[in-house]
């Protein structure tokens, strides 16, 4: 490792559990969880979100600090700006213009200005946090692609998968958490959107990443939930700090504290003590011709992540979830 900051990345498909993974990475010394950075320039969205400690995160004495000192105070055309150029290299239709680009100088102006900005925004967290590496769980594998460029960052990368007929039935959940605006219900998707989404996420984090063995590593949510131990020890390795010590009580049980996480799954809210433990559910209730569509559009993926039963990929037998024992939980 270099002396550039540490950034642990985690991406893939939304759904797979990457918020209560960067959660419990967050709570080891040395590590700070910031949640998903690549939205904070989505429209509105330092106005209205909260942060996990249940403040608005601009009003937040955690946030209200790093931004001041990134980005002086908001500005809604400024956000628009800065939300353009980091669209036009991390959307889909940026692939090719991503992919050409051996070094910043061969990007526009706009997207070299927002590498920096995201680059002051990383040492802005880390002077005000003195952490060593820093977890962000924005999952775009073209946003991780875009910042190895930049010269004073250390990605690293976390390519974290779940089935993807659990992921399919988590998008039609109800799921819901405060905003300045009151409460705000996630998005739902149908069964072959969010199927088509977690096979293009996840061959593109493929495609990106895993010839590089260096800074590409590759998780099952399931086996987190299983072995959660093991994932840690794989995962602080990866990022340069293996004496570091994992968040457990006991093999199961994760102690979270307060923490400032910006975007993400509900489950950003829980503090206390998590218990990790195996859940069916899905199997039980997302629906024969769901399961069957799911299967059939992400099968070439579930096979070769060990999600079927066949003579290379053990079969999984469980999905897996977080369920939380909240002993205290923030309120707006």
């Amino acid at each position: 490792m270099s002396n550039r900051i540490r950034v642990l990345c985690i991406t893939g498909s939304s759904r797979s559990g990457s918020t209560i993974l960067g959660t419990a990475l967050g709570q080891i010394d040395g590590i700070f969880c910031a949640g998903e950075l690549q939205r904070i320039w989505d429209k509105d969205w330092l106005l209205d979100e909260h942060c996990s400690c249940g403040r608005p995160i601009l009003d937040c004495p955690h946030w209200s600090g790093i931004f001041a000192t990134t980005i002086g105070h908001y500005d809604a055309e400024t956000a628009q700006r800065i939300r353009r150029a980091r669209n036009s290299v991390v959307r889909l239709h940026g692939l090719p213009r991503l992919l050409s680009a051996k070094s910043l100088d061969h990007l526009p102006g706009a997207v070299r200005d927002y590498v920096a900005l995201t680059e002051r925004l990383y040492h802005s967290i880390q002077q005000h946090t003195g952490c060593n590496v820093i977890v962000d769980t924005s999952k775009y594998p073209t946003y991780s692609y875009l910042l190895r460029l930049a010269p004073s960052l250390d990605v690293r990368v976390v390519h974290l998968v779940r089935d993807a007929r659990a992921v399919v039935y988590s998008w039609q959940r109800i799921k819901s958490y405060p905003t300045a605006k009151g409460t705000r219900y996630m998005e739902r998707h149908t069964a072959p959107r969010s199927a088509a989404a977690w096979a293009i996420l996840n061959s593109l984090a493929d495609f990106l990443w895993e010839r590089d063995a260096t800074h590409f590593c590759l998780i099952r949510y399931e086996d987190f939930i299983a072995q959660p131990r093991r994932t840690f020890q794989t995962i602080l390795t990866h990022v340069g700090e293996p004496d570091a010590v994992p968040p457990l009580i006991g093999d199961e049980v994760l102690h979270i504290r307060s923490h400032h996480i910006i975007a993400g799954n509900a489950n950003r809210f829980q503090t206390g003590r998590v218990k990790l433990s195996l859940d069916s559910e899905w199997r039980r209730k997302l629906g024969r011709l769901d399961a069957l569509v799911a299967t059939a559009m992400t099968f070439p993926l579930l096979r070769k992540y060990g999600y079927l039963q066949s003579a290379k990929a053990p079969a999984v037998s469980t999905a897996a979830h977080s369920t939380a024992t909240q002993r205290d939980v923030p309120t707006p």
